[in-house]
Formats: C-alpha cells, sequence, structure tokens
C-alpha cells in the first residue's frame, strides 16, 4: 500500500514538475526536447508494464526458489522455536508476491524520476540560455547611457 502512496506522489510531482518547464519553453528545439523526453517516458513505462504482465509467473517462480534457498541455507543464530517450519508455503507466496510487486513499483519510480530530471535539465538549460541573453541586454543597457557628464558618473537604478 505504500507503494502505490509513493508511486501516486512521483506522479503528481512528475506532472507538476511538466507543468513548469512548459511555461519556460520558447523555441521549437525546446518543445521536441520536451515532447522526446515525455514520450521515451512513457515508452519505458509501458515496455515495463507490458514486461510485467508477460514475465510475472517467471518473476514470482523465481522470488519463491530464492525465499526457499534463503528459509533452507545454514545459518549461525539461534535455531528455530520447536514446532516452527521456516518453510510455510503460504508466507513464501506471500513474500514472492510482494517482493515482485515493489521490484515493479521500484522499476516505474525510476522511470519517473529520470523523466523528473529530464524535466529539470531541460530547464536548467533553458535559464541557461536565457541568463545569457539577460546579460547581454543588461550590457547593451549599460553602454548605451546618455546622461550626461556628471549624471552618468551617479550609479542608475539598473546597476
Amino acid at each position: 500500500m505504500t507503494s502505490d502512496i509513493t508511486l501516486g506522489m512521483a506522479e503528481m510531482f512528475r506532472d507538476a514538475n511538466r507543468e513548469s518547464v512548459t511555461l519556460e519553453l520558447r523555441t521549437p528545439q525546446d518543445w521536441d526536447r520536451f515532447n522526446k523526453i515525455k514520450d521515451m517516458a512513457k515508452q519505458h513505462e509501458r515496455e515495463e508494464t507490458e514486461f510485467f504482465q508477460r514475465e510475472k509467473p517467471l518473476l514470482l517462480a523465481e522470488a519463491r526458489k530464492e525465499l526457499i534457498d534463503k528459509a533452507g541455507s545454514l545459518t549461525l543464530e539461534h535455531p528455530s522455536p520447536f514446532g516452527t517450519d521456516r518453510f510455510n508455503k503460504d508466507t513464501i507466496e506471500r513474500q514472492a508476491h510482494m517482493q515482485v510487486g515493489n521490484d515493479h513499483q521500484a522499476r516505474l519510480l525510476g522511470i519517473k524520476a529520470r523523466e523528473s530530471d529530464g524535466y529539470a535539465e531541460l530547464r536548467e538549460d533553458i535559464q541557461a540560455r536565457e541568463g545569457l541573453r539577460d546579460h547581454a541586454r543588461e550590457a547593451f543597457a549599460r553602454s548605451t547611457d546618455r546622461r550626461d557628464g556628471q549624471d552618468r558618473r551617479m550609479p542608475s537604478r539598473d546597476r
């Protein structure tokens, strides 16, 4: 249940990040890069979901085998109490389902995180480019100061 909340929060963060980036897009190249990030993330999510649906029985079998091997391994801990069974089929089945589901959720979260990182990188590039433009605008404003003599030596508002 916690992973559903985490996944929902990651989707909300990604959507908010996506919305804020769209306000800063100026050029067709920015829009192309934005759409490429969005389309790649959708494709990766679709591939992951299809893979999970297709390979779920195999993943569950591997998880069960791993849990059984772990339960049967020799440990240097205190022996389990008399009458307890480390090979409880229901417990192993439940743990296998949890492990496979959590792995799937983690892969989906990774895809959403990479998408959000792509948007953040795009925003940084746009802001760096816009910063250069603003810097040139400010330099031009300083160089075209038309005030006379003593007034020119006084600091203006934009300096």
